[in-house]
């Protein structure tokens, strides 16, 4: 499942913001994702703020072609260069200015775009929508003012949200947008009697390396000192940076962090760390004209905070000597085949800097399906959305969400309940990924609505398959729950992981645990409907019988004041079988005669006993 970053949340609602870069079009695009519809769908102000790497002269990024979308206007109000809370980036602010204010057209979980540009400056890095909240440069107002006394503050205002002074701006998604940069792996035109640095991220042993291009064979081949400096993002405390594991790739030659400078006065936004060369064989680097030599590599045990990049000698504040700290950063290779022991055979650095990417959090991609018998139309082969067209149908889930991890959204987006057809909604279920081993032991959770055909949908975006982040891949057993049917698990634990894997309880052909856990109808299994108690039992005569219930909650209806059996109880009650809204006793369309038709006629009920017990059958 995405993240999204740390934001004030409105009261109803509001839009994530994300930006991509579009390789076809060579333009950056910005779009907005709402996560309720509004109503009314009135969109005021909007402010969206962009950092992207500080430049100048001819390496600076410039904003060109910027386009709208069609009934809003989007203009670049606010250009920051490096300020210095962080001056490696410069902040450029858009605003918006609403043609129309229904031009969004907003809709729960869809995404549209806002406006797109194009850069007419180089590839200079990525670029990323400011973190409201960690932001250095973000410092509101009150909070107090930041250095150019301006307000950068991602925004976004819509009447239907909330109050019109809310910022419903609720955080950002995906990751920073990358244009193609020239990451060569030579350097362009390399200079005699010199080496080149280069730096990079490998995926696959989640490691930093470090390589050296020679700019000729140096004569004799005797390799004195060297030192290496990278520069990373600053982090403190369990956040920050931490190298590990240093492994030279020399045989002779072994390298050690010599001095890590955090967040120096010249550069409070990053940390400085220098590795030095110990060498026992001078001539350990075997050097081949045209290619690179790997020298060394290291881990990170801290975190993952964005790109390592080699110290630049002739721009970096923190090399212009003497620096705050008294300390000598530079990079630096001596070897005297290339000229004298004094002297800096370093030459300046190729390719990109190395941009880290964390695994991938476990997650587990479900779609399940599931009919109930009490809303089933034999003749539709659908349930009925009775309690949808009723407008019974709650906007939040019946259930109590538990400590477990969870998936799906806990409150209903309204423009669901104008959904007709056979993906209209139909009731609140739960899911529950129960322990391959002991599955009394439940270890997640899923809401979701289940639609007329079957299949269930989250209640917000609609979609039909569900992300569980931080869940384990592995095998599981599923259960399904309804709040007045008996629940059914798989007979099995079902491998999950991050290929969606779907779960029908609504085939017959599935199997499930125990026996006779569901009911078939005409090759359709359904659940068990009538257990108004929900206690996990359908009882039709006996203590604690479901008919019970029913006959309770009609005669302490409010307005039933006469207390007759046959009054007709409106709502979303658990007694409502065969959920039609009303809880019926006596009379036509009553709730009882199904409760009892599943007790006299189970399977094994073969003596017809009005007082059997039909059991959930769950571990």
């Amino acid at each position: 499942m995405i993240q999204v970053s740390t934001a004030a949340w409105a009261a109803d609602g509001g839009v994530t913001y994300r930006i991509t870069w579009d390789a076809d079009a060579a333009r950056y695009r910005v779009f907005l994702r709402a996560s309720s519809t509004p109503s009314p769908d009135l969109s005021l102000t909007a402010q969206v703020t962009l950092r992207v790497p500080h430049g100048t002269g001819a390496n600076q990024f410039r904003i060109t072609d910027l386009q709208s979308k069609p009934g809003t206007s989007w203009a670049l109000g606010s250009s920051v260069t490096a300020p210095i809370e962080n001056p490696t980036f410069d902040y450029l602010s858009f605003g918006f200015t609403p043609i129309d204010v229904k031009a969004f057209a907003f809709k729960a979980g869809e995404e549209q775009e806002a406006f797109s540009f194009k850069n007419s400056g180089p590839c200079i890095g990525t670029v990323a929508l400011i973190d409201n909240a960690t932001d250095p440069f973000n410092q509101p107002p009150n909070n107090p003012k930041n250095s150019i006394n301006t307000n950068p503050n991602n925004q976004f205002s819509n009447a239907g949200w909330g109050s019109t002074d809310d910022n419903d701006y609720l955080g950002n998604t995906g990751e920073a947008a990358s244009c193609p940069m020239d990451c060569a792996t030579a350097p362009p035109a390399p200079e005699p009697n010199s080496v080149y640095y280069r730096v990079n991220w490998e995926q696959t042993d989640q490691r930093y390396h470090v390589y050296m291009y020679p700019g000729s064979m140096p004569s004799p081949n005797m390799s004195l000192t060297s030192q290496v400096t990278l520069k990373m993002p600053h982090a403190s405390g369990t956040d920050s940076f931490k190298v590990s594991n240093i492994t030279s790739a020399v045989s002779g030659i072994t390298w050690t962090e010599s001095s890590r400078i955090n967040a120096p006065k010249e550069d409070t936004t990053a940390d400085y760390l220098s590795f030095t060369m110990n060498t026992s064989n001078p001539k350990g680097f075997q050097w081949q004209d045209g290619k690179a030599l790997e020298v060394f590599s290291f881990a990170n045990s801290g975190t993952c905070l964005g790109e390592v990049a080699l110290m630049n000698n002739a721009s970096d504040p923190f090399n212009s000597i003497p620096n705050s700290m008294d300390t000598n950063p530079g990079n630096q290779f001596a070897n005297l085949g290339w000229g004298g022991s004094d002297a800096n055979h370093y030459a300046g650095n190729y390719g990109c800097p190395a941009s880290c990417t964390t695994p991938p959090a476990p997650v587990i991609s479900l779609q399940a399906r599931v009919v109930l018998q009490g809303a089933y139309d034999t003749q539709t082969k659908l349930m009925r959305d009775t309690l949808r067209t009723k407008k019974l149908l709650p906007s939040t889930t019946p259930y109590q969400a538990s400590a477990l991890p969870q998936a799906g959204n806990q409150q209903m987006a309204s423009a669901l309940l104008d959904t007709t057809g056979n993906d209209a909604p139909v009731d609140w279920v739960q899911l529950t990924l129960h322990d391959a081993t002991n599955p009394t032991l439940r270890m997640a959770e899923v809401t979701g609505l289940v639609q007329r055909d079957g299949d269930i949908m989250d209640a917000q975006t609609g979609s039909t398959t569900f992300m569980l982040d931080g869940v384990t891949p592995g095998k599981y057993y599923v259960s399904v729950h309804h709040r007045n049917h008996l629940d059914a698990m798989s007979a099995a634990p079902i491998e999950l992981g991050n290929t969606p894997s779907t779960v029908d309880f609504s085939q017959a052909t599935t199997s499930t645990y125990g026996s006779h856990a569901r009911t078939v109808s005409g090759g359709q299994a359904l659940l068990w409907a009538g257990n108004a108690n929900a206690d996990g039992f359908l009882i039709a005569q006996g203590p604690t019988n479901d008919g019970g219930a029913t006959l309770t909650s009609v005669l302490l209806a409010g307005e039933n004041s006469a207390y007759t059996t046959n009054y007709k109880l409106s709502g979303y009650q658990a007694t409502d079988t065969n959920m039609d809204g009303l809880s019926i006793f006596a009379g036509p369309s009553n709730d009882v005669d199904l409760l009892l038709g599943n007790v006299l006629l189970h399977p094994v009920n073969s003596t017809f006993s009005a007082n059997y017990i039909v059991r959930q059958q769950l571990p």
